[in-house]
């Protein structure tokens, strides 16, 4: 064994990852309504304990299950790649909901970092880079934040965790129940038409 090529570093990485990978908890599993399109796949979105948004074939799932069970000496488990995964926040993300739109479909994430992100689905889905390649290739097309409640002597406090969040399909609203025991309510269609004028 060669041992002048040896990176630590990487090996730590790799040891980490693969620790991370083995406790993972999915807190939040959503369905992506597609019945418009031509040839619709079912497909859903998981949200992680790592902070990670994955999306997931149902028939690839049903299909990997069976070929598994159909082996000699079946495995505990069938393991799925997703179709793709994001790093969506930097700790679990704890909820995830879709935004119907029907032009640009939106995937909304929050999590402990305080953060609510809305992802273009289709871009997720459209990625061509290999699953070790992917992770922070995707931005975020709306990057919402808790507010800081001001406290003595001009004191900020932590910006408060999203502990689960649900969309209006009157209006297109988004409520966000938080860890400082408040509701906010966000409107996605004026933030996100502010958004787009600003790009343009």
């Amino acid at each position: 064994l060669d041992a002048r090529e040896w990176d630590e570093a990487a090996y730590r990485r790799g040891i980490l990852r693969e620790r991370d990978l083995s406790c993972r908890t999915l807190f939040r599993a959503v369905f992506y309504d597609q019945r418009d399109e031509p040839d619709p796949d079912v497909l859903l979105a998981a949200a992680s304990s790592d902070g990670s948004l994955a999306s997931f074939s149902l028939s690839s799932c049903i299909a990997s299950s069976a070929s598994a069970h159909a082996a000699p000496q079946p495995a505990a488990a069938a393991l799925v790649d997703p179709v793709c995964i994001v790093q969506a926040h930097s700790g679990p993300v704890y909820d995830a909901k879709f935004y119907n739109d029907p032009i640009q479909p939106l995937l909304f994430s929050c999590g402990d970092d305080g953060h609510i992100r809305g992802w273009r689905w289709h871009e997720m889905q459209s990625c061509l880079l290999p699953l070790s390649l992917q992770g922070d290739h995707v931005e975020p097309i709306l990057d919402l934040v808790n507010p800081q409640h001001e406290g003595p002597w001009g004191a900020r406090s932590p910006i408060p965790e999203n502990n689960a969040i649900a969309i209006s399909k009157q209006d297109g609203s988004l409520f966000a129940a938080a860890g400082d025991a408040c509701a906010y309510c966000w409107d996605v269609v004026c933030i996100y038409l502010r958004k787009v004028a600003s790009v343009k």
